[in-house]
């Protein structure tokens, strides 16, 4: 897939963990309960992603929401935008259930054991990308995993890799194009330009054997 940032706003994001009522949680990211974080993710995710953008949601959607994690899902797949792709987090409440139905809707015969990617969730722009996507933002590679890696396709080239997992609580290596966008981060999507901003600076360099001439 390829975008341009000229033409239409793209957001990343991670680690929403939607319903999670845990301290670890709530206390970093300055809540009281988990009602308030709800209310606060959702209306910043509403007031920040216009209707005519992209987000790219990198896992973790729902969390330790119990019988309400398919309910806080559905809502959240219904962010009013043009495009919402998701990467596959290591939790999974609710968006699981989602994708499972859409699958079963759309590929009546596919064995359950089977995932297939892209999904798009029928009647939202919401779509399943699976656990990892290459995507090029202004002509520049962007790798996307919910998990940091140490070297990716495109290294040699300059290409950026965005993940989430880590809560920013990763040491950020200052001689790689890799960045954290969990909500601790700004406590609300991350733009490109501003990801750009942030990584430019960096003098990249390979912690493996590539380098610009291979």
């Amino acid at each position: 897939m390829k975008f341009d940032s000229k033409k239409q706003k793209i957001w990343f994001v991670s680690d929403l963990h939607f319903g999670h009522a845990k301290n670890f949680i709530l206390e970093p990211r300055g809540y009281n309960n988990v009602q308030e974080a709800m209310k606060h993710t959702w209306t910043t995710l509403t007031q920040t992603v216009g209707s005519s953008d992209v987000i790219f949601n990198l896992g973790d959607l729902v969390i330790g929401a119990g019988t309400n994690s398919l309910e806080y899902a559905n809502k959240l797949i219904r962010l009013p935008c043009a495009a919402h792709y998701f990467i596959n987090g290591n939790h999974s409440a609710g968006v699981k259930d989602i994708y499972e139905l859409t699958k079963r809707q759309v590929y009546s015969n596919i064995p359950d054991e089977v995932e297939v990617y892209p999904l798009t969730v029928t009647g939202t722009v919401f779509t399943f990308l699976g656990h990892r996507a290459e995507i090029f933002i202004d002509g520049r590679a962007v790798i996307l995993d919910h998990y940091p890696i140490a070297s990716w396709n495109h290294l040699s080239k300059d290409a950026y890799h965005i993940h989430g997992h880590c809560h920013r609580n990763l040491k950020e290596n200052t001689s790689l194009y890799r960045i954290d966008v969990g909500w601790e981060w700004m406590k609300r999507p991350v733009e490109w330009n501003e990801i750009v901003r942030e990584l430019n600076p960096r003098k990249t360099k390979s912690p493996d054997h590539h380098s610009p001439d291979m």
